[in-house]
């Protein structure tokens, strides 16, 4: 496979040192959730928006941050820490809002020295771009990750994505133009796209020269419109070699430059419902793609 800087790679270039994410779930919601776009989300999405359910609902952020951070440090030997925005859409809500709790998150703890933020394209403006690049001033990592999943406008309304690809390139536009790090989210699986459909994905990003890219297989999730289409069969997961394969392709497409941060996002064990391979095998697979 072609050799990419990974991510965990990246960051001990850049600090030093061991570095850890840490999630943060800060109660936001999304436009495809709250009735602005739709009710009804993506149809792989569930009820908790990517959360990765350390804590209980409305946990306040510097408690997360700091029992993760002490979890991290004990269990990892971790060192610093980047404030990651997880789930649901995390500029979905008034600038005023947006700055308190970045704030919250990046005073909380004196070894946090980065920001991610995960949203959607259809969630930034440039106002919110602005304030986001802010905190490059005193933080040596800013990020926003962008959930694009397919480059296909065709795939996006099967999935109820409910944003186009032009949502996307303006949101792309914005992110550079304030020089922060982009990484961008990737399904593979989707329903209707072939192996080329995908690879079209990945040559697209190539021309954008994106910093960074999260791989994600299609998953039915429990509590999901996917889950209803799996039990209908009309939904066949990828196989085991089929992901390996196509994810060696993918990343073969991408420009020199960009940094892995993921090869197999999985979700939460328990609600996996298909294909269970990505929960049993989820180290291997990762080792056969950098094969």
């Amino acid at each position: 496979m072609k050799k990419l800087l990974k991510f965990n790679e990246y960051l001990r270039n850049l600090y030093g040192c061991k570095v850890f994410k840490v999630s943060i779930d800060a109660n936001f919601t999304c436009p495809n959730r709250d009735g602005t776009k739709s009710k009804l989300g993506c149809i792989y999405c569930d009820p908790y928006g990517s959360s990765s359910r350390v804590h209980k609902k409305n946990t306040p952020i510097k408690e997360q941050l700091l029992k993760n951070i002490e979890f991290r440090k004990t269990r990892y030997k971790a060192k610093k820490f980047i404030a990651y925005f997880q789930s649901f859409s995390n500029t979905y809500a008034s600038l005023d809002k947006l700055k308190l709790l970045y704030d919250e998150a990046i005073y909380s703890h004196i070894d946090i020295v980065g920001l991610s933020i995960s949203t959607r394209s259809d969630c930034i403006d440039e106002e919110k771009v602005k304030l986001i690049a802010s905190y490059r001033k005193f933080l040596p990592f800013v990020s926003i990750e962008l959930g694009l999943q397919s480059m296909h406008d065709k795939t996006l309304s099967l999935i109820n994505r409910k944003e186009t690809l032009k949502d996307f390139i303006k949101a792309y536009e914005l992110i550079k133009k304030y020089n922060l790090h982009l990484c961008v989210h990737v399904i593979l699986g989707l329903p209707g796209e072939t192996k080329e459909d995908m690879l079209k994905t990945a040559s697209f990003l190539a021309k954008l020269k994106i910093d960074g890219i999260k791989l994600h297989l299609l998953i039915a999730l429990k509590n999901t419109v996917l889950e209803k289409m799996y039990l209908e069969g009309k939904f066949k997961p990828l196989t085991y070699d089929e992901y390996v394969d196509i994810s060696k392709s993918f990343i073969s497409k991408l420009d020199n430059n960009c940094i892995i941060h993921k090869l197999a996002g999985s979700g939460y064990p328990k609600d996996i419902l298909a294909p269970r391979w990505i929960y049993e095998k989820k180290l291997q697979v990762i080792e056969d793609i950098n094969c």
